[in-house]
């Protein structure tokens, strides 16, 4: 591998390529790559290039494959060259940031700080990996106004730190290229795959969920709400961040209080009902909630009971229906939530329709909490 890069960096040098530029020759040339891919391997940080990689550098850089893969070969540099194979690109428009406001710089700073601080880089080692300078790393991180930073280096950036899902990737790639304007959802203190989900529910016209273990946070009273955030994490969290996850999932519920016309149709299994997880008295009161909040006309809310004819083989997951783009699902992870689209929604589709058969009716949902609110104040 040592050979590998240091004659793919000769032969970067020798061609006059940077890895920015040739990793966009090659994807112009149908082969998908990355520019920190490239130079990874320039680097040696790299041990499993694939083939069709070779195979595509060695054609850009008009040397052999074997050469370039260390084979104990003639280097190719001790005769002319010939024309380039692959199309030139130096003349293409370099994509920028642009001039952002100082609100979007320092949402999209924090942002990428944290990231990189999560991989446990420092901004000069993040500049070498993805073969930007260190300054462009600092300035754009400080909200530096009156910058113009290439949006390919935020990209670059955002793959570096592991932020490979799209709908991740654009939560602050919309920001990056002046969109939209930051919401409360894009604190850096929310994660970002956090962040992402939520900004999908603020876009959203029909939020349809199913839950296994707590009511839906939408549906939450802010006792219930702690008790949630305290039960659910390993380690316990300190007050201060409990506080602040239901601060958080208060201003979720201003979108079914407020008059952009959310509506939320969820269905709920019965053992989370039950579940005191504050004890009966906390629950009683969630249930009294859920009680008045199934009467709203935005809110369609069902109980899967134990007896239930259908439970799905699957995570909790949440559905979203906008007004200008197809639908997506939100699958609730331990530490993650992935967000599916095309084909993938169909199955959940299904399911969630299969559980509002197989759950009570929906003029049935007053009833059935009155029923299990009244057996826990037994307890209480």
């Amino acid at each position: 591998m040592s050979r590998l890069a240091a004659r793919l960096e000769e032969a970067l040098r020798r061609r006059g390529y940077s890895t920015r530029k040739a990793a966009r020759a090659i994807t112009d040339a149908g082969v998908r790559t990355t520019h920190v891919y490239i130079h990874q391997l320039s680097k040696g940080q790299r041990t499993n290039p694939a083939l069709e990689q070779l195979v595509a550098l060695a054609a850009l850089l008009r040397v052999p494959v074997g050469w370039l893969a260390g084979d104990d070969v003639p280097s190719p540099f001790s005769s002319d060259d010939d024309d380039a194979v692959f199309p030139e690109v130096g003349g293409r428009p370099v994509r920028v940031v642009g001039r952002l406001g100082v609100g979007r710089l320092a949402v999209l700073g924090e942002r990428l700080r944290l990231l990189r601080e999560a991989r446990g880089l420092s901004p000069a080692q993040a500049g070498d990996m993805v073969d930007v300078d260190e300054r462009v790393v600092t300035s754009v991180e400080n909200g530096v106004a009156g910058t113009e930073t290439p949006l390919d280096d935020v990209e670059a950036l955002l793959t570096l730190y592991g932020v490979t899902a799209r709908f991740q990737r654009e939560a602050v790639l919309s920001i990056a290229r002046g969109e939209r304007e930051p919401g409360w959802w894009d604190a850096p203190a929310i994660p970002l795959w956090v962040s992402a989900t939520f900004g999908l529910e603020q876009r959203a016209e029909l939020v349809r969920t199913y839950q296994l273990q707590f009511v839906p946070p939408l549906l939450q009273t802010t006792a219930y709400a702690t008790a949630a955030v305290r039960v659910s994490q390993n380690p316990p969290p300190d007050p201060e961040a409990v506080g602040r996850a239901v601060e958080t999932t208060v201003r979720r519920q201003e979108a079914l209080g407020g008059g952009r016309g959310l509506k939320l149709w969820a269905v709920v299994d019965e053992g989370a009902l039950m579940r005191c997880i504050a004890g009966p008295r906390t629950q009683a009161e969630q249930l009294d909630h859920l009680i008045g909040l199934s009467k709203r006309e935005r809110v369609t809310l069902q109980v899967t009971r134990l007896t239930a004819s259908y439970v799905p083989r699957s995570s909790p997951f949440t559905m979203f229906r906008f007004p200008d783009a197809d639908p997506v699902v939100s699958v609730h992870q331990f530490n993650n939530d992935f967000v599916l689209e095309g084909t993938d929604v169909d199955a959940y589709h299904e399911a969630f329709a299969r559980l509002t058969v197989a759950a009570c009716v929906p003029e049935e949902t007053v009833d059935v909490l009155t029923e299990i609110r009244d057996g826990l104040r037994w307890l209480a």
